[in-house]
């Protein structure tokens, strides 16, 4: 037993997600799949420097495509204090985690759906100021993130769109080019912003 190490607070196996582990170290609380962090710790760093650069005023809308245990929708909140937020999460056991150790079902004007991104997308007449994207299960992108159709239904739901895409091997930067390529004709500006080993995609 490593004393100085991460504890395991509990082991969860997800459908979609695999073998999912809660951890606390240094105070916080963060969920692990195949070694890689889904939610809570580094997401956090990684999504809050881009977050902090926006400019929204109060009562705008936000729409989270992967809310995993609401990392990023505490942030909004905390930040902006919004009239909506929606956050769609395929995997009910995430929600479940977030619910027990993130109190995500205490973030205030938070509706949180259990269905699949792709659905909610391609189905919703809504508009949202902000799309956020963070769709990973554990290090793989559905592939309908690189489908025209599903890049073009979020030029029509979000006024600005941030799509959060790995980096860190040959593969993950060779999809995420091929992402920006398909994205740079929808969208009049495409931005980057690289943080550890992702790459924040912002489009508007």
């Amino acid at each position: 037993m490593n004393i100085f190490g991460p504890k395991v607070l509990e082991t969860i196996q997800s459908k979609y997600s695999g073998l999912l582990e809660v951890r606390s170290f240094d105070r916080s609380i963060y969920v692990t799949t195949g070694g890689l962090t889904q939610s809570g710790g580094l997401i956090k760093d990684i999504w809050e420097p881009v977050l902090k650069t926006l400019k929204p005023p109060n009562n705008r809308s936000w729409l989270i495509l992967g809310l995993a245990t609401g990392t990023a929708a505490k942030i909004i909140f905390r930040k902006y204090r919004p009239a909506q937020i929606i956050g769609v999460e395929i995997d009910p056991v995430m929600i479940a985690i977030g619910k027990k150790y993130f109190d995500l079902d205490q973030i205030p004007n938070l509706k949180i759906l259990n269905i699949d991104a792709k659905d909610y997308l391609l189905k919703t007449k809504d508009r949202f100021d902000f799309v956020l994207v963070d769709l990973y299960l554990g290090d793989q992108c559905p592939r309908f993130v690189y489908s025209k159709r599903f890049l073009e239904k979020l030029k029509k739901v979000g006024k600005l769109v941030i799509i959060n895409h790995l980096v860190y091997d040959d593969t993950k930067r060779h999809d995420a080019e091929k992402l920006i390529k398909l994205l740079s004709p929808i969208f009049k500006n495409v931005r980057l912003q690289r943080i550890l080993t992702n790459v924040l995609i912002i489009c508007e």
